[in-house]
Order: structure tokens, then C-alpha cells, then sequence
């Protein structure tokens, strides 16, 4: 089978008595792996994953990824013990199994949902890749027994489509704009999202409210904001229109400023080509030279760059308006490799 050199270089490197690796050298080169290799990948990773679990966190995203349900099925073997996560396994593992379709683990991930944030996330994850069927009852009380509280399980939302019940759609929206905190509404977002097309309004709307503060970067509920455009197939350039119309209309300056920082947040999501992790979310986002063309060339009607925005509504000397210009340097340059990996894969 044929590996991709990211892949060769990990085992290569734990092959011999070789030097203890850094954990920054082994999450870079599982990233690579992530983004450019596929299944024989992870079938290759997985006996090294499971002969330290703790020590190779950085490989569940691609077993993740790229694996199926038989590699599924081995994780829960050698992992899973009385119904737990063993001691040491990442979290990572029940959102693995559950995004390979392993229905197996239902169960299993259930019993987690009600636990530590992070092992409570990626359970909540995993679920939202499986049927779910006969737990449509017990998920239902579950979210009616949170309902309306400003902290809770926070990923728990999103398995509100689980229940069949639109209802939960405006439920989730008035949620989070009467009491859920801040600092624990990804979820919501999410889960909003996942209704599918007639949340756009909802979602949209959430997205440029100040109140949600969707695209908050400390409370990592930007992330979620960002898998949400992305389930919704709500591309930048289509937000960036709507971002110009709100800029050249409004007159709340506080409201203008929320708006161009949530769009550039979202713009360093992008990027960055940050994995979320959700299946629906997978998409193909538009290229990287389209959207740099949008947002950062000159047009012939003399529509404003987003440059050229960020200097109105931030000023020219503000740190912001710089972060704008180290955007367009970093957008330029992932355009540039992204032909070159397109050159690379067409020979």
C-alpha cells in the first residue's frame, strides 16, 4: 500500500531507538496526514496509536478521517473497557468511532455525554454522525431537562435533529439569546445549523449579533460558527457581500466593528483550512484565488477591499487593520500552494 510521506516519516522515526519526539513535531506531521492522506494512512497509524494512546493523541483526527468502520471497531476493542474510555485514551476516540458510523458505540457514547467537557464534546460529536433512532425519546428529555439554562452539556445541541422535532430549531435560537452563556454556546450555533436549509435565516442572523458572540475566539465558539457556515454552504464571498451591505447601511459604529471582527475570524478559519471534525461540514469551500480576487482586488464598479473596509471602520493605524493586511499576505500565499498541490495531484 502506498503511504503518504508524512505517514512513512512517523513510523520511520518510532521504527529504531530513535530520539524521543517532540509532541509539536508529531501534530505537525499528523496534520499533513489529515489534509493529504487517506486510508492507508490510517490503517498504518492505528497499531502505533493504540501501543500508547496518550502519546499519540495527534493521530485520532486522521483514524478519524480517513479510517472505516472495521478500524472503528478495533478502537472500541482496545480501548473501551466496562463501558468507559479506558484510562489515557483521548476523548477524540468517541468522536472517531462515532464519525466512522460504528453504531456499535451508541451507547457507549450516550453513557459519556453527561461528563468532563471535553470527553462530554467529542461523545456529543460522535453521536451526531449515527442514527441515533432509539435514543430519539431519551435525547429529547435530555435537551427539555437543559433547556433554558445559561451552562450545560455544550455540545448537546447538536443532536437536537435527532429528534425529528423542527420545533427545536427556534428553540435552540431563543436559547441562546435569552440565557445560554457565552462561553457555552457552540453547540446551539451548531446545532442550528444542522437543520439544513431553513435555519439560513436563523443562522445568518446569529452570526452578526453581538448578543451571540458567535464568532468569539476566547470562548471557541468560533470554530463551530465557522463548520456552521460551512454545513449551511454559507461561502465568504456571499457573507462578505452581506458584510459590505451591513457596513454601508448601518450607523451603529460598535455594530460595524462586531461585524468586520466576526468576518475576519471567519477568514482565518478559513485560512488556516481548519479540520471541525463534522462530516456535513466537509463541503468544498470556494478556492483560495476566487476568494482572494473577492475580497482584495480592485473592482472595475470601485467596490471597497476588505482592506480598504478595515481602514474605514477600524482606522489605517489600528491593529486590527493590520491583522487585515497579514490576512491578504497569508490568503495570497495559501492560494499559491493551493495551485500547487492542484499541479501536484493532476500528474
Amino acid at each position: 500500500m502506498t503511504l503518504s510521506p508524512a505517514t512513512q516519516a512517523i513510523l520511520d522515526r518510532y521504527a529504531d531507538d530513535a530520539p524521543e519526539l517532540t509532541r509539536q513535531w508529531e501534530f505537525m506531521a499528523a496534520e499533513a496526514v489529515l489534509r493529504h492522506g487517506g486510508p492507508a494512512d490510517a490503517q498504518a497509524l492505528l497499531p502505533l496509536f493504540l501501543s500508547a494512546p496518550a502519546a499519540h493523541e495527534a493521530l485520532v483526527p486522521v483514524l478519524a478521517r480517513h479510517g472505516d468502520r472495521q478500524l472503528a471497531a478495533r478502537l472500541l476493542e482496545a480501548t473501551v473497557d466496562g463501558g468507559r474510555l479506558r484510562d489515557g485514551v483521548p476523548a477524540g476516540v468517541l468522536h472517531a468511532v462515532g464519525r466512522l458510523g460504528d453504531t456499535e458505540a451508541t451507547p457507549l457514547l450516550w453513557e459519556h455525554v453527561d461528563d468532563l467537557h471535553d470527553v462530554s464534546k467529542n461523545a456529543c460529536l460522535g453521536l451526531l454522525h449515527l442514527p441515533c433512532e432509539d435514543l430519539r425519546g431519551t435525547i429529547t428529555e435530555t435537551l427539555e431537562k437543559h433547556e433554558g439554562s445559561a451552562l450545560f452539556p455544550e455540545f448537546l445541541p447538536v443532536l437536537a435533529p435527532k429528534t425529528n422535532d423542527p420545533a427545536w430549531l427556534d428553540r435552540l435560537v431563543a436559547w441562546g439569546e435569552n440565557s445560554a452563556s457565552v462561553d457555552c454556546n457552540g453547540g446551539l450555533i451548531l446545532g442550528i445549523a444542522l437543520h439544513g436549509d431553513h435555519a439560513r435565516t436563523a443562522f445568518t442572523r446569529l452570526l452578526w449579533n453581538e448578543r451571540w458572540e458567535a464568532c468569539g475566539t476566547s470562548t471557541g465558539s468560533a470554530l463551530w460558527t465557522y463548520a456552521g457556515t460551512r454545513v449551511l454552504g454559507l461561502g465568504l464571498p456571499q457573507l462578505y457581500a452581506d458584510l459590505r451591505t451591513r457596513l454601508h447601511t448601518g450607523t451603529d459604529p460598535d455594530d460595524q466593528w462586531d461585524a468586520l471582527r466576526s468576518f475576519i475570524t471567519l477568514l482565518d478559519l478559513r485560512c488556516a483550512d481548519v479540520w471541525t471534525g463534522v462530516a456535513a461540514a466537509e463541503v468544498q469551500p470556494e478556492s483560495l484565488d476566487s476568494l482572494y480576487s473577492v475580497l482584495f482586488t480592485p473592482t472595475r464598479d470601485a467596490s471597497d477591499t476588505l482592506t480598504e473596509l478595515a481602514d474605514r471602520v477600524f482606522g489605517n493605524d489600528d491593529l486590527l487593520s493590520d491583522e487585515v493586511r497579514n490576512l491578504e499576505d497569508a490568503l495570497h500565499t495559501a492560494a499559491t500552494h493551493e495551485w500547487a498541490l492542484r499541479a501536484a495531484t493532476s500528474r
